[in-house]
């Protein structure tokens, strides 16, 4: 294994989200007129009172004409004629932007139905920028509006991951992982040939909270499958980084090995800039009206002095977005 060439981080950093987060940002910085009705608070009231009666178009469910994208089937004015008849006055599009991940400078499909993002991109499969953007006028023009999905606790394995794994900048602090010390190294264990990563045994994690590395094992491990996802901490196996420092990471996911958990108490904030950046790409590059928060509920992870951690129910949670 080699260090990455200059060329090729830069390459991630381009891709990022969170690098595109701070572009976006800049549109916005000193001018306080978008903060004076703050779009990012939890309103359930103002948005019932705005649309109280969504359809739900899970994009992957969606049946298309021959040829004809999701997000085109979507802006289908017949499809609006017969939606507002029957009282629709908003369509909740489920998770559109670009989901999996990257290996060198390719795309791998989601794992997850979408809910891996790695990009502000339309996912190319269900259509563009533009036909989002059509959706949100056709919905309009029946009075409706345009509800897009965020994903506050996790990513895909794309460039942001890549760029942690390589302990490139802030990327690190974007989510819940640790570089363990060559000197521990033998506590973790070797990942097979063909994989990332490999999940951490209940034994491991532990020991790994033992040494201060880690908050310990979760309230719970989704997903749970023996000798598969038996906790919800995993190993990378040996990655050269940008600085050509060799490490190992243990990182943190909720859910699956390719949904690496966002640490929104980082000092670095890497990862609150990170998704109010996809919401303002959402809400005034898309033209969304409103944002549902997939996953909220596990936005703050702690250590308690005794048993599991705490990662459901923290006030972060409600209060984060």
């Amino acid at each position: 294994m080699t260090k990455p060439n200059d060329e090729y981080v830069g390459w991630l950093v381009e891709h990022s989200m969170l690098n595109n987060a701070k572009k976006l940002a800049l549109r916005y910085g000193g001018q306080g007129r978008m903060w004076q009705q703050p779009f990012a608070e939890a309103r359930p009231r103002a948005a019932s009172a705005l649309a109280s009666v969504w359809f739900t178009a899970y994009p992957a469910a969606i049946v298309t004409r021959p040829g004809e994208s999701v997000l085109r089937t979507l802006a289908d004015p017949h499809l609006w004629t017969a939606l507002s008849a029957i009282g629709i006055q908003g369509v909740h599009n489920g998770p559109m932007k670009r989901s999996g991940g990257i290996r060198g400078q390719d795309y791998t499909p989601t794992i997850d139905g979408n809910f891996d993002r790695i990009s502000f991109e339309i996912e190319p499969s269900f259509g563009t920028e533009e036909d989002f953007i059509a959706m949100g006028r056709t919905a309009a023009a029946h009075n409706a509006v345009v509800v897009d999905d965020i994903v506050p606790a996790h990513t895909g394995k794309g460039a942001d991951f890549r760029l942690a794994e390589m302990g490139y900048g802030e990327y690190p602090g974007i989510y819940h992982m640790v570089a363990i010390p060559e000197t521990d190294w033998g506590l973790l264990p070797s990942v097979p040939p063909g994989r990332e990563a490999v999940n951490l045994s209940p034994a491991t994690v532990d020991q790994l909270k033992e040494k201060g590395y880690i908050v310990g094992q979760l309230r719970r491990v989704i997903f749970f499958e023996p000798g598969v996802k038996e906790t919800d901490w995993s190993a990378t196996g040996v990655i050269v980084g940008a600085d050509g420092v060799s490490r190992r990471w243990v990182y943190l996911h909720y859910f699956k090995e390719g949904q690496p958990s966002l640490n929104w108490l980082d000092p670095t904030f890497a990862a609150p800039q990170l998704i109010i950046g996809d919401a303002l790409h959402s809400v005034d590059v898309l033209g969304a009206r409103m944002l549902r928060l997939d996953a909220n509920g596990f936005l703050g992870v702690e250590r308690r002095a005794e048993g599991p951690a705490w990662s459901e129910g923290h006030p972060l949670s409600v209060v984060a977005i």
